[in-house]
């Protein structure tokens, strides 16, 4: 479904999902390696400590992508809604 709007560009809908959801499970695999590298740092005492700190900053940046993706997903539903009840 092709949306548009004046001065706005064309916009689909479902590549809006598809990429607000493929960038959802990008940052969870991110973050799921993020993880599993302070884990591993932590039980053999390699990770310094200016490595936990790059990846405790990692994963604020993961957390806001994800955040923003998950309202990217938000608003295309919305706009999905309003179009079925003005079509109704």
């Amino acid at each position: 479904m092709n949306i548009t709007g004046p001065g706005q560009p064309q916009y689909t809908t479902p590549d809006a999902n598809g990429s607000a959801v493929e960038g959802i499970r990008e940052q969870l695999t991110r973050l799921d390696q993020n993880v599993a590298e302070v884990a591993q740092g932590e039980s053999s005492d390699s990770l310094a400590s200016g490595s936990r700190d790059r990846a405790l900053v990692e994963q604020g940046e993961i957390v806001r992508a994800v955040r923003a993706n998950a309202r990217s997903l938000e608003a295309s539903n919305q706009v999905i809604g309003t179009i079925l009840d003005i079509k109704v």
